[in-house]
């Protein structure tokens, strides 16, 4: 699929600043995609981008879309995929409201997707962020839990609520240990689905858990600048949509 890339920007008649850029872009997607180009990958790789803009998305994914074209007419791909910002799509929806989140704390079989949803919603926590979470970074005699991400540590308190549900995963090196290595972002996608749908709730992805921490922090008087904080953004402009 390498090999894909190079054909693919040696057909465009484009600048070299140009070839880097979309040869950055591309590896990007194959590395998220892991080679595997599907629906489910696509969708998982559209959820990766909803942190930057949406005018940052539109350029990953113009590059990806013209790719997929690529793939599609020189019979690499079965299907024709197109990709559209996830943020776009859900700025027609009506406005964000806060749900019922009470189901979350339920007695559930699936403990890892629970757990997921819980980090997601009641700390506003990214699958990446989960997936780089060590047991020593868990300090449940000080209701502590420290995020370290890019260089940057920001140390967040642990909701009384969600103690017993980060007990049962403390006997690895990490919160969610594959014996002494890190899941993929396709194993959180994979444990979080099995869980919502299990709550009768499939649209409650990591991103619209994520939303409702915001949407709880705002009810509780903070503003925007203090929310990118506890969530480890530079600033708040990806926040603007919540004011």
């Amino acid at each position: 699929m390498n090999q894909a890339i190079t054909d693919f920007i040696q057909s465009k008649s484009i600048s070299l600043n140009s070839q880097m850029a979309y040869g950055y872009d591309l590896q990007q997607f194959l590395d998220s995609v892991k080679g595997d180009i599907n629906p489910q990958s696509l969708l998982l790789y559209q959820q990766s981008l909803l942190e930057l803009t949406v005018a940052a998305q539109r350029r990953k994914l113009s590059a990806v879309n013209q790719f997929l074209y690529f793939l599609y007419e020189k019979k690499q791909l079965n299907h024709y995929y197109k990709l559209q910002p996830l943020a776009e799509v859900t700025s027609f929806k009506k406005p964000l409201q806060q749900e019922d989140l009470s189901l979350l704390f339920a007695e559930s079989p699936w403990k890892d997707g629970q757990l997921i949803a819980l980090l997601a919603s009641q700390l506003g926590l990214t699958p990446r962020e989960m997936a780089g979470l060590t047991t020593a970074e868990v300090q449940l005699d000080f209701q502590v839990l420290t995020v370290v991400r890019c260089q940057s540590k920001r140390v967040l308190s642990l909701p009384k609520a969600i103690l017993p549900y980060l007990e049962g995963h403390l006997s690895g090196v990490y919160l969610f240990d594959k014996k002494g290595r890190t899941y993929s972002r396709q194993w959180f996608f994979n444990r979080l689905t099995e869980y919502i749908q299990s709550i009768g709730k499939p649209d409650w992805t990591a991103h619209k858990l994520r939303e409702q921490y915001i949407l709880g922090q705002l009810e509780q008087g903070r503003t925007l600048d203090q929310i990118a904080k506890q969530l480890g953004l530079k600033s708040s402009a990806s926040l603007e949509q919540y004011r």
